[in-house]
């Protein structure tokens, strides 16, 4: 049985309110049953610790509720990691299980819930923020939320080998995870990021980050041993991090001579308007440079 309640919440920055109100105009007009309470808080004070309570209790009582199927983020920023250590676990395992949807530093929370619950979730756009533009991505999500959570959810994506990277033996099957490289770097040895990726296959993007600091986070994740036993792993787009095109196809280079498994990179996700819905916790292949997902 499906659950089609959608909560909007603000588990990080506040949104673009014109911006949020006219695109959920757009999911009702859709038929979508969408619930959402402004908090009101600025940008700075949702970092205080009245705003993060504040975050923190919206973000339980609509994980708890069993009326919602899927709880929209309406927008990233900072601020998610705070709500980790807040969230009371043991309460929310005995609720139904619930989708989170959005990404950037939604990142952290989709972790958590698939690290401690093994819920799944859905790395795509939010509709208070900007990038909330592209017509075939928005349409998409729209598809997958039409159904409601339980129903059939899946998606695919084009890939391009990247230069150097460990050759392809076959089709790859694995797990889905990711999400926003710095994010995840920073729950490294915390009960919110799994100790073990074996069987997976890894997805990253990230914005505003220099080469050298996506270098140091990846050097992170294979001396903690994370990439031990990775299927394959999917860079989308690093926006504002590069001076230009060469210095992009530099890192992604190195990236993939140190990655000990084959690495794709797509055009298709990241931070940018055409961000194609990725399910954490699916079931994915890659066969012929295209990634395919389900729950």
């Amino acid at each position: 049985m499906t659950n089609k309640l959608i909560k909007v919440i603000e588990p990080c920055g506040p949104p673009v309110t014109e911006l949020l109100d006219r695109h959920l105009s757009l999911l009702r007009k859709a038929g979508l049953d969408v619930s959402y309470e402004s908090l009101g808080l600025s940008t700075l004070s949702r970092l205080e610790e009245a705003g993060v309570l504040a975050r923190s209790a919206q973000m339980s009582a609509a994980l708890q509720s069993d009326e919602v199927g899927i709880i929209l983020s309406a927008r990233g920023g900072y601020g998610a990691s705070d709500l980790l250590s807040r969230i009371e676990w043991e309460r929310v395992a005995r609720s139904k299980r619930k989708c989170l949807i959005g990404f950037s530093d939604v990142t952290a929370l989709q972790s958590g819930l698939f690290t401690v619950l093994g819920w799944p979730s859905l790395h795509a756009p939010m509709p208070g923020s900007p990038l909330w533009q592209n017509d075939v991505t928005v349409t998409n999500l729209i598809d997958l939320l039409s159904t409601g959570w339980g129903g059939p959810w899946s998606g695919d994506l084009k890939l391009s080998p990247v230069e150097g990277s460990k050759p392809m033996t076959g089709p790859i099957a694995g797990q889905l995870f990711g999400g926003c490289l710095s994010v995840l770097s920073n729950l490294i040895g915390t009960q919110y990021l799994p100790q073990r990726f074996s069987r997976h296959i890894l997805f990253f993007e990230d914005t505003g980050e220099t080469a050298p600091r996506i270098l140091r986070d990846w050097r992170q994740w294979l001396d903690a041993g994370l990439l031990t036993g990775v299927r394959a792993v999917v860079f989308g787009q690093f926006t504002e991090c590069f001076s230009d095109l060469a210095e992009s196809r530099w890192l992604l280079a190195e990236l993939a001579e140190r990655t000990p498994c084959p690495v794709f990179s797509s055009t298709d996700f990241g931070h940018i308007e055409n961000n194609a819905p990725l399910g954490i916790g699916a079931e994915a292949t890659i066969d012929e440079n295209e990634l395919k997902w389900h729950f």
